[in-house]
């Protein structure tokens, strides 16, 4: 098992600066701006006449977010339902309407699935978040192993500390036994795709917030990390939000409890996930 990397000292909390916001011509959009979102029709228009994965029939492929439905080791999250259903449904709703806001990418309305079902390949982005108690059979790894294989991408969110971390990684290992789980540099496309984020920001829950506090767990001897496993190609098919909880920054938007700088980076990650998705 690899250990959690340290933390190298305090970080900002934001870390990102937004070229839309600094220049003298934001109302009218920068050019990175206008190049983004023209790279990304035209991955929508190839995956509409192709099909995602190579052969998969196109339904759903302008894009849908996808919430992994899994088994666990423990069903029920604190009393409340299961924990791939936590935040559910309202974060993906939100999420949903503020890539619609923001972009100019055809959405679908987002859809919880199981990775053993027909349907996955259908779907070009998914979301899965608590996973310090997931547990893979099989017959799931191999699909999601085929799926992220194929093109597909997926986000992991909403889990802390080292003991969540190992846990993880040993389920993820059943996916991808011989493939590194690695940092994802500050300069990689995914934080500079549509806006710039001068580093990886911390996004505390709402747990933290109402603890006064910016980790769950141990991860303060860590800090908040952005890691990734990628394909033959280079490219990004697991991007690993450890440490943070870009969940809680979605749902928790109109909370007034919650930081709203907290939900304004969550979202504008959610913007270049999305982007990076559908053009790579």
């Amino acid at each position: 098992m690899n250990p959690p990397v340290s933390s190298n000292g305090k970080e900002n909390d934001t870390g990102q600066t937004s070229r839309r916001e600094s220049s003298p011509i934001y109302n009218r959009g920068s050019g990175r701006d206008i190049f983004a979102l023209i790279i990304a029709i035209i991955g929508l228009l190839v995956t509409a006449i192709t099909g995602f994965a190579n052969d998969g029939r196109g339904q759903d492929n302008d894009f849908t977010f996808g919430r992994v439905v899994y088994q666990s080791r423990s069903s029920f999250f604190r009393g409340f339902g299961y924990r791939w259903a936590v935040d559910y449904p309202s974060a993906d709703a939100n999420v949903i309407r503020a890539l619609r806001s923001a972009t100019t990418l055809k959405i679908n309305e987002p859809k919880a699935i199981e990775l053993t079902d027909p349907d996955l390949f259908e779907i070009p982005f998914l979301y899965i978040l608590e996973v310090g108690a997931l547990q893979f059979s099989q017959e799931e790894a191999g699909a999601l192993r085929e799926y992220l294989l194929r093109g597909g991408f997926m986000m992991v969110d909403d889990f802390h500390g080292s003991r969540q971390w190992a846990a993880w990684e040993s389920q993820i290992k059943k996916v991808f036994p011989d493939r590194r789980i690695i940092e994802v540099p500050d300069d990689h496309p995914v934080f500079h795709c549509y806006y710039d984020f001068e580093k990886y920001p911390l996004v505390p829950g709402i747990v933290t917030i109402w603890n006064m506090t910016d980790y769950e767990r141990d991860g303060a001897l860590y800090g908040h990390h952005c890691r990734g496993i990628f394909d033959d190609q280079g490219r990004l098919m697991v991007l690993i939000n450890w440490n943070v909880d870009l969940g809680d920054g979605w749902e928790h938007a109109a909370d007034p409890i919650y930081p709203r700088k907290f939900s304004v980076i969550a979202y504008r990650l959610a913007v270049n996930y999305a982007i990076y998705a559908m053009t790579h």
